[in-house]
């Protein structure tokens, strides 16, 4: 078997298994399925499985590229940290628990820094690119949560917060797959 695809398969396997347990674990702590929250219980721990795939092929991967994932990495290493650190810490007086909400703010803004660090460092084509795919799914989320309103009067569940987050991702993704099919 070639080396490179021999890697790749055991990434996806590790992924594949982070993934799974994952899900596992969430719906005995959480009960998302008794609770119908399939949202968390898909998104989730895809992104703690996509997490140690990047971990695992870091090695392999380019510089500019490599710089970019050593940095998500840590910082969503510090984000997870940082929500367990706030859900297990007791709650202080009033005035001061909402300084410890605040806790994860700092590994959110090293993420967002490091998302325009990589954007910037790319070549302009791939800048343009990102953009583009960045004003689709700002437009797109926008409509789809102002859109909601009309389709929960009509008796739709209601609209979660973390919602958005995951619709921003899924338009970011296809506005990336058309902005660079364009752009080939």
């Amino acid at each position: 078997m070639n080396p490179h695809i021999k890697k790749y398969f055991w990434s996806a396997v590790a992924g594949l298994a982070t993934y799974v347990l994952l899900a596992l674990e969430m719906n005995r702590e959480l009960h998302c399925w008794a609770k119908n929250d399939y949202a968390t219980m898909f998104f989730f721990p895809l992104g703690m499985a996509v997490l140690v795939v990047a971990v695992i092929n870091l090695k392999h991967m380019r510089l500019p590229v490599k710089k970019y994932h050593q940095r998500m990495i840590f910082g969503i290493i510090a984000y997870v940290l940082s929500i367990g650190l706030m859900n297990h810490l007791p709650m202080p007086p009033s005035p001061y628990k909402y300084l410890l909400v605040l806790l994860p703010l700092a590994p959110l803004i090293y993420i967002c820094t490091a998302i325009i660090r990589y954007i910037a460092e790319s070549d302009e084509m791939w800048r343009k690119i990102y953009m583009e795919a960045m004003a689709f799914s700002g437009i797109a989320t926008g409509f789809t949560c102002f859109s909601y309103l009309f389709v929960r009067d009509l008796g739709a569940p209601e609209f979660r917060a973390e919602w958005a987050y995951y619709m921003m991702w899924i338009y970011f993704l296809i506005g990336k797959f058309f902005s660079s099919r364009r752009y080939k």
